[in-house]
């Protein structure tokens, strides 16, 4: 396929592989604080890197960019296309490429596609063949056959040119020419009623359906049935079928279908079997895309040479595509919609970021939950593989890919060491953990890890030990470090960071028995990024009433039994406060009625829920059982259930009734910027407003789904008897979190959605949300990141079908019993 693949071998033997390390808060325009960027030669001319940041208004960000000079590489940029009416996941098109003799290197999904066809939106072309028009083209990005990118405005003329009969005076037919323009390549049918040609690249048969002329071609062969420009199709006519559809497309033959009440379908009921038919691809403009080798429609086109052409501001997991100044193209992925992991930006900030990064032309591709890079990392990677975390949990099927690819080049021996690492920050003190791969000159797994590495720090003081572990030294600053493995070399870079982190422990609250034992761990972080840490670079310390605590964070309670106090974990001036509760539940005096001498039926909930700190009393040691529960208190109500949950990780919500001084700031960020919750309109989020029981249905689900809980399902249908007042955006989680036996109908037999939710209700639904979480192993993340909610084809925003969420029933059962979560929500289009 290429040429000069011995040249490039050679050239590529012996290289050095260096990975390049940015340090933290580096402002960059678009993406916000740069915490790292890390750098990888994945092949000759090519770099692959990984960045987290930490945007203003969106909080955390994670992209990965390939760069790619195909002038000084072997590498080529294809595109991936299998039969035009499917869809394929990224890593079904690496093997399928593979099993073709490519090897991949690095790729990304590619064009918008229509969810219910497949269809691309712009024009594709693979190895000069056009495989469909696409069925709204806009710009695209063409390669020619050395790999160089240009801008392009599809301006194609497709059409037809055979005879057809035509009545005479005399009542006689004459065969006369005819030409008809082509409306539409490898599309299926719309509204417009044009004239549409149909190949074997878009499927085994036409799939149209109702009232057709179809007319069907025969090629010489199925490379003579594939459009070129500057290369007539010349087929001869073999049937006609005059009404149905659906028709059959064989390897070499060719289908012009149109509607039986279009304007052509008159003329194509004059051909006839026998009739010889020329189809010509011309373009118009007589420019790049007339040459071009790779092809592929973009979205929409952001920015142009200095100028702003599209613009967005909705937060989206996001695919671009840019080319810099020196014709180096740029493959970007912008993870997205997985709080804590990373939102997402709008169009325009993601645009700024390929601009800061030197991009000249920037396309927006299919994003949302579409967007997957796949790269080969050297010597580690047999193939090219997922490394961002799709928005859906797991890559979507996409109708077509961009990959960078080589074919036939010749390997010499190992000559290219990869240094990887499991932190690029770290405390003083703290572990980095460094893996040595070997790879041939193509960059292709030779073998597993190096055992043989040998280590020398260059800048920055600690040292490394024979098992690869870098044990950070004393003084923050950028650590450089060599690498080596017979004669090759790379180096690792990481910075160590001392200030300005934050510390979020792995439990909310402890709760043990009279001499009970529990081992508490903290995660640090440098702004929104992780950062290498151990429990014994902490200070630790405890309230003596309650026990003693080791330098590792392993609490040993006392022998004395309901007592309470807390754990102070602090490094550096940053500290967090645990409460602690020994022994006997933390009870209210109003859980008791002395008049009765009987217990509010919520008095186990509660308790339990007080004595982990997830619910508090309201003053004078009573609870307030029946007091209206408000949007922010059920809001913090939830996260409180949930470990490990830092709030100050996410971005400020914005809502104008939320100031910063409020004590529920940091679960309203944390709730919006997670999708449990909305506020009441674009501007107020009414913290203190009742919270109604259709309202915590919807926030149940919408916090059970973002935990990775599964729901359980008790078989039976709701049948409230008031199911007709339950808003349309509530009606499904009333249905699951019903049937998950987490809320009930009220006695009379409705649901009540509208009524008010009390302290009490509220704290039966969190203890069940609790109990059900801690029943269930904790979900593993894909390789790459966390999960997070779904979403359609293009670039998507949950539907605002609802607003936020609410509990409450009597006779609620005892403590013991499971509870449920919800099912991914939604998303509309947002363009």
């Amino acid at each position: 396929m290429f040429q000069n693949g011995k040249k490039w071998a050679l050239l590529l033997a012996f290289v050095l592989l260096a990975g390049v390390f940015l340090p933290g808060y580096a402002r960059t325009n678009g993406i916000g604080n740069v915490y790292y960027s890390s750098h990888l030669q994945i092949f000759e001319g090519v770099d692959f890197s990984k960045i987290h940041a930490g945007n203003d208004l969106n909080g955390v960000e994670r992209a990965y960019v390939v760069t790619a000079d195909f002038s000084r590489s072997a590498l080529r940029p294809l595109v991936f296309s299998g039969d035009i009416n499917a869809r394929y996941l990224p890593d079904t098109m690496v093997n399928t490429l593979e099993a073709q003799g490519y090897r991949v290197v690095a790729g990304v999904n590619g064009d918008i596609f229509d969810t219910g066809t497949g269809c691309p939106q712009g024009i594709t072309i693979h190895d000069g063949v056009i495989l469909t028009s696409g069925y709204e083209p806009k710009f695209a990005i063409s390669f020619d056959e050395a790999g160089k990118a240009d801008l392009v405005w599809p301006n194609v003329n497709y059409a037809m040119a055979t005879e057809i009969f035509v009545p005479q005076a005399d009542g006689s037919h004459a065969q006369t020419p005819y030409a008809a323009n082509i409306g539409y390549v490898n599309v299926p049918h719309g509204a417009a009623k044009a004239l549409h040609l149909y190949n074997r690249d878009y499927g085994a048969s036409t799939g149209t359906k109702g009232d057709n002329f179809e007319v069907v071609l025969n090629a010489e062969s199925q490379d003579a049935a594939r459009l070129r420009f500057g290369r007539p199709i010349v087929a001869t006519v073999s049937a006609i079928r005059y009404s149905g559809g659906n028709t059959p497309i064989g390897d070499n033959q060719l289908v012009l279908s149109t509607k039986a009440d279009s304007m052509t379908a008159e003329s194509l009921g004059r051909m006839a079997v026998g009739m010889r038919v020329e189809i010509n691809a011309t373009d118009l403009e007589k420019g790049p895309l007339s040459r071009s080798k790779e092809c592929l429609g973009m979205y929409y086109l952001l920015y142009d040479h200095g100028k702003w052409v599209s613009e967005g501001k909705n937060p989206n997991p996001r695919t671009l595509l840019g080319v810099k100044n020196d014709g180096s193209v740029v493959l970007y992925v912008l993870d997205g919609r997985q709080p804590g992991i990373s939102n997402g930006l709008g169009l325009t900030d993601a645009a700024k970021h390929m601009v800061e990064l030197g991009c000249v032309v920037v396309a927006n591709l299919d994003g949302g939950g579409s967007s997957s890079m796949l790269v080969r990392e050297p010597g580690m990677d047999a193939k090219a593989t997922l490394k961002n975390s799709p928005s859906g949990g797991a890559p979507r099927a996409v109708a077509n890919g961009l990959f960078f690819v080589y074919k036939g080049l010749s390997a010499q021996g190992e000559s290219v060491l990869s240094a990887y690492q499991d932190h690029y920050l770290a405390m003083p003190g703290a572990d980095v953990k460094l893996t040595g791969y070997m790879s041939n000159s193509l960059y292709e797994r030779t073998g597993g890890a190096v055992r043989d590495l040998r280590f020398e720090v260059l800048e920055g003081g600690g040292a490394v030990g024979g098992d690869g572990v870098y044990t950070a030294g004393d003084a923050p600053g950028k650590v450089r470090i060599r690498v080596q493995s017979g004669g090759a070399e790379t180096t690792a870079e990481l910075e160590i960071v001392s200030r300005d982190l934050s510390l979020t422990p792995s439990l909310n609250a402890v709760f043990a028995d009279p001499r009970g034992v529990v081992d508490l761990n903290v995660t640090a972080r440098y702004g929104y990024a992780p950062v290498a840490q151990k429990d014994s670079l902490f200070s630790w310390e405890c309230d003596a009433n309650v026990g003693a605590i080791d330098e590792n964070g392993v609490f040993t309670a006392t022998d004395k039994t309901g007592v309470a106090g807390e754990i102070r974990i602090s490094y550096a001036g940053d500290s967090v406060a645990v409460p602690v509760q020994v022994g006997a539940k933390i009870s209210f005096t109003d859980l008791f009625d002395s008049a009765t001498g009987a217990d509010h039926w919520a008095k186990p909930y509660v308790e339990s829920l007080a004595s982990r700190g997830i619910v508090n009393g309201v003053g004078d040691d009573m609870f307030g059982p029946e007091f209206a529960l408000t949007r922010a208190q059920f809001l913090a109500m939830l996260a409180k259930t949930a470990d490990g949950l830092d709030l100050n990780a996410s971005p400020p919500s914005g809502f104008e009734d939320v100031p910063m001084e409020s004590w529920y700031y940091a679960y309203v960020n944390w709730g919006h910027a997670a999708r449990v919750v909305k506020g009441v309109d674009e501007t107020r989020f009414a913290p203190d407003l009742p919270i109604t029981r259709e309202q915590m249905t919807v926030m149940l689900a919408n916090f059970a789904s973002i935990m990775g809980l599964s729901l359980p399902d008790n078989g039976v249908v709701p049948a409230f008897t008031d199911a007709g007042a339950i808003s349309p955006w509530a009606f499904e989680s009333v249905d699951k979190i019903a049937r998950a036996g987490i809320m009930n109908g009220m006695p009379e037999g409705g649901f009540e959605p509208l009524a008010g939710a009390t302290r009490a209700q509220a704290a039966k639904v969190a203890y069940m949300l609790r109990a059900l979480k801690e029943s269930q192993p904790a979900p593993l993340p894909p390789e790459g990141g966390e999960t997070g909610p779904n979403a359609g084809a293009g670039e998507q925003n949950p539907s605002d079908a609802g607003q936020n969420q609410g509990v409450g029933e009597q006779g609620a059962p005892a403590p013991g019993e499971n509870g449920g979560a919800a099912e991914t929500p939604g998303d509309e289009p947002i363009h």
